[in-house]
């Protein structure tokens, strides 16, 4: 049995990707406890006969909010005693509150300590849409409904807090987008696949090549997720925002994309990127373009100075400076699959030949295997 703490902001969509993930894991056969504390927060203080109003909760007194979720938490605490079947207990909290200019915390020390997590998620999501649930939900109205400033640094706060919880306990920590197709992400927590970062060049495809990106998008990422646990950048879709074009079909936001918010937009989107390389395995590059893509030889070299495996797949002339950085080159999509098979399959494989030359093409030597090291 395993627990893990899931956090994301108000309109993350945090709930309901852990009933997906809920669900996909019903029916494997295997068992999967939610537990969302905001509601039983909410049941708690009806429990206890503390009034309540939704749209105000957060204008409770600190100390009552800080009772009521030590007791919420102590029904978790309970309810995964009494269920020793179950295979993974997921347990949805906020790490902190943005609430009309204040930061609350969401959960404290002393309580990460009692619940002893295996391991934490932090849920992203579109900005845009993230705003636009917030709009819908009664708790917010015109004067305390996050900016899109605002919104994007509470998500900063969330995704940091969430960290520094996991570093403190020595935990592994994931990002995961809540467009990670469910099915997926419950490979993430209930099988040991290995994970990569789909790597490719997102604007030129989509202005002259739009039936690759369908196909990578399609069957090629449905081949990919058969075999890994996938971090897919289009996952998250901020990156619209930033166009010039934006204002046109963005109205209710057109006041909000200041130079700040969306300079902020471009650098999450490139931290993300980054913090996907960070929780993989290996990266995986498509690239079938004769366009320069700055995005993705970033996010090669990123993962060469941090010893992350690149598989890539390349038509172009082979560049001595590519060769470099990159694992394993293939001409063909076909190749490059082969290939991945290979490293999905045995995790003992040493991806480079002895000497450290990079493998390239058809005619490779059979790797070798290396003792794992514990």
């Amino acid at each position: 049995m395993e627990k893990w703490i899931v956090t994301g902001i108000s309109g993350s969509g945090r709930v309901e990707l852990l009933d997906g993930v809920r669900q996909e894991a019903e029916s494997r056969g295997r068992r999967v406890s939610v537990h969302d504390v905001g509601e039983l927060i909410k049941r708690e203080a009806i429990a206890h006969g503390i009034p309540i109003v939704d749209e105000r909760f957060l204008d409770m007194d600190n100390s009552q909010l800080r009772l009521l979720r030590a007791s919420a938490l102590k029904e978790v605490e309970l309810r995964i005693l009494k269920q020793p079947e179950v295979d993974l207990h997921l347990i949805g909290i906020h790490a902190t509150f943005r609430w009309k200019g204040r930061l609350i915390p969401g959960i404290s020390y002393p309580d990460i300590l009692r619940l002893a997590p295996d391991g934490f998620i932090t849920v992203a999501h579109d900005v845009q849409e993230v705003m636009d649930t917030n709009r819908r939900n009664p708790k917010w109205d015109e004067y305390t409904l996050p900016t899109l400033q605002e919104t994007q640094e509470w998500m900063m706060v969330e995704e940091f807090t969430t960290e520094v919880m996991a570093e403190v306990l020595s935990r592994p920590i994931f990002l995961v987008c809540r467009n990670h197709r469910i099915p997926n992400l419950t490979d993430l927590l209930l099988s040991d696949k290995k994970r990569i970062y789909l790597s490719y060049p997102i604007t030129a495809v989509q202005e002259t090549q739009p039936e690759l990106l369908e196909e990578i998008q399609g069957p090629i990422l449905g081949k990919l997720e058969d075999l890994f646990v996938v971090f897919n950048p289009l996952a998250i879709e901020d990156m619209p925002l930033a166009s010039p074009r934006a204002k046109e079909g963005l109205l209710e936001f057109v006041e909000q994309l200041t130079p700040q918010a969306v300079e902020l937009i471009k650098a999450r989107t490139i931290e993300r990127d980054f913090q996907f390389i960070d929780q993989s395995d290996a990266i995986v590059v498509f690239y079938m373009t004769d366009k320069l893509s700055s995005g993705v030889l970033a996010e090669i070299y990123y993962a060469k100075r941090n010893q992350t495996p690149v598989f890539m797949v390349y038509s172009g002339k082979k560049s001595p400076f590519i060769e470099d950085a990159v694992t394993v080159i293939e001409s063909d999509i076909a190749s490059l699959l082969s290939r991945l098979e290979e490293f999905a399959k045995n995790r003992h494989k040493n991806l480079q030949q002895p000497g450290g030359q990079v493998m390239i093409g058809e005619g490779i030597a059979p790797l070798t295997a290396t003792p794992e090291v514990e």
